[in-house]
């Protein structure tokens, strides 16, 4: 009876019978017993690719994915818009907003964290960093050190109006600051941050300084959020913020900007999505939306029937950025 010929894993370039330590002693990419296959060729995948996705490391593959990738999301944003007109449309037909044409749109983030008690620890941790950036600051400010410049990520918008930068503002108040929990722990102030309110305030001694951020963390914040994030917005005023906090725009915001750049008066209708990111979409739970009309005066608020995926807080206070 002829022996029967031993499987063979072309990729590996080794028969079923050899060791996995052999393989990798060999230089050959290791492959666990019940590997997954790449979703695009059907080869199996090394241990490595399972780690970072389901595609293998074919460089026909990796490219394939990155453009189907960037294509899902295209369609993605496109549905995020026809739900703002199809929110605005609703409204429109329930009489409780008017019709107009000239009317900017945009979708936003929805922050959906809850309200909690700030724990002592974050405080202490917060406060502790906060003393040693506020040394060098010092440092600076008396001539003692010099400034490292670091390289300007998020610089404030320039050359905005008034009514731009409260539009822009009251755009933040409706999302509630999907945003801030990346400040979490720091806040984003640095150095340049604290001599920027140094120079401001002359008068202020470091300890002045310090007290005057200690005193603005909020005792509710948002939960694993900034410690300067409460329900009224940021608690922090603009100029003792950081340049990435005064100059960060979402995707959103930078939407809105455009449409209103030459409006003496813009109105803006908004919605505030729970799914906003691509990492959200899949959440299992029902997406929520939040709808208001902002312009430079202010936010209102309303409620949108539940088939449009309405949230129930849709109408009330909104935090002011």
């Amino acid at each position: 009876m002829p022996r029967p010929t031993p499987l063979i894993n072309h990729r590996a370039g080794r028969a079923d019978g050899e060791s996995g330590r052999d393989a990798r002693s060999a230089g050959v990419p290791f492959h666990s017993h019940h590997a997954a296959a790449c979703i695009l060729c059907g080869n199996v995948l090394t241990v490595g690719e399972q780690a970072v996705g389901k595609v293998c490391g074919r460089g026909e593959c990796k490219t394939r994915h990155v453009r189907e990738q960037a294509q899902a999301e295209l369609r993605r944003q496109s549905a995020l818009q026809e739900r703002a007109a199809a929110a605005e449309q609703a409204l429109v037909d329930s009489q409780a907003i008017p019709a107009a044409n000239d009317r900017a749109h945009s979708v936003i983030p929805a922050n959906r964290r809850r309200l909690t008690e700030l724990p002592k620890r974050r405080v202490r941790e917060f406060v502790d960093r906060l003393m040693g950036v506020l040394s060098q600051a010092a440092a600076v400010r008396f001539g003692n050190a010099s400034l490292d410049s670091e390289p300007d990520l998020y610089d404030e918008p320039c050359g905005l109006t008034e009514t731009q930068l409260a539009v822009l503002g009251n755009g933040c108040a409706v999302c509630r600051g999907h945003c801030c929990p990346q400040g979490s722990g720091h806040a984003f102030i640095n150095v340049e941050t604290i001599v920027r309110y140094m120079e401001q305030h002359p008068d202020q001694r470091p300890r002045d300084v310090l007290s005057a951020y200690v005193s603005r963390i909020g005792h509710r914040t948002y939960e694993d959020s900034c410690v300067y994030h409460a329900a009224s917005g940021c608690t922090l005023p603009r100029e003792m913020r950081s340049k990435v906090c005064n100059g960060y725009l979402c995707k959103g915001l930078t939407q809105i900007l455009n449409q209103i750049d030459e409006t003496p008066s813009p109105q803006v209708f908004v919605i505030s999505v729970s799914d906003y990111e691509p990492n959200e979409a899949n959440d299992q739970t029902h997406p929520t939306t939040r709808a208001a009309l902002i312009d430079a005066h202010g936010v209102t608020s309303h409620s949108l029937p539940p088939a449009t995926g309405g949230e129930a807080d849709a109408v009330g206070d909104t935090p002011k950025r």
